[in-house]
């Protein structure tokens, strides 16, 4: 029977993407904003408010 490893950990890579890495750098909250988006994970209308949001700071 083959090795079985348990469930790979979320890497900082991941919180980048997801917008929690929680620094308060804007360019990077956009670009995961964006990566959401594309990945279908929120519509248009929640990228549009959150961008909003994150651009007034």
């Amino acid at each position: 029977m083959a090795d079985r490893k348990g469930p790979a950990a979320a890497t900082g890579d991941a919180d980048a993407e997801s917008g929690t890495a929680g620094g308060d750098d804007r360019r990077e909250a956009l670009a995961a904003l964006e990566v959401m988006r594309r990945r279908g994970l929120i519509d248009e209308a929640t990228y549009l408010a959150r961008k909003r949001e994150i651009e007034a700071g």
